[in-house]
């Protein structure tokens, strides 16, 4: 029997460009007291592209709220946590959000993110 392929969508590779997944090395060590212990930052690499937010993206938010720093992450099938960090290659950063739902047959990933920006100045 011949095996059945489903159509698998996907972001054409000319869209995608190299984004880094940032993971800290901190840790808080009990065998110090719990205190917390500086460590030095992964960057792990993956294809995605950040694209703006519809109205479709914005009813599936959890939350219910959103700001003009709110977009969302593409990617091919790079998994991302809620709370990770992500920067683009242009070196800003992001927090993910929410992942936003796909069907379970194909691998690329959805997810709402938060634009990190500087503080007003006094």
């Amino acid at each position: 029997m011949i095996g059945f392929a489903y159509a698998q969508p996907k972001i054409p590779d000319g869209l995608l460009h190299t984004m880094y997944e940032i993971q800290s090395g901190a840790e808080f060590r009990q065998d110090n007291g719990g205190q917390y212990v500086p460590g030095k930052e992964t960057r792990i690499p993956f294809k995605g592209i950040v694209m703006p937010v519809n109205d479709k993206d914005l009813i599936r938010d959890a939350a219910g709220t959103y700001t003009h720093c709110t977009e969302k992450i593409y990617t091919n099938g790079h998994s991302l946590q809620n709370g990770a960090k992500v920067m683009d290659a242009d070196g800003t950063t992001y927090t993910i959000i929410q992942e936003l739902g796909h069907n379970s047959i194909h691998p690329m990933k959805r997810y709402l993110i938060e634009r990190k920006e500087a503080s007003a100045k006094r």
